[in-house]
């Protein structure tokens, strides 16, 4: 089962502020910040990276007896 993308997370980081993580709507928003902070900045800038709609199934184990 393949789950869709629902937006597209940025990483910047820097020793003295720790890490962030925006999340963008679209690639196109989110390639848009990423290069922008790179050009004025000097912090660590991830590519744009896909967060994808994941499904958890919780099970439960009963103990045999």
């Amino acid at each position: 089962m393949t789950f869709p993308v629902t937006g597209y997370v940025v990483f910047v980081y820097n020793d003295k502020i720790g890490s962030h993580a925006p999340q963008f709507k679209s690639m196109d928003e989110a390639e848009s910040f990423a290069n922008g902070v790179r050009v004025t900045t000097s912090l660590t800038v991830s590519e744009p990276i896909p967060v994808l709609l994941t499904e958890e199934i919780k099970m439960s184990v009963k103990s045999g007896g």
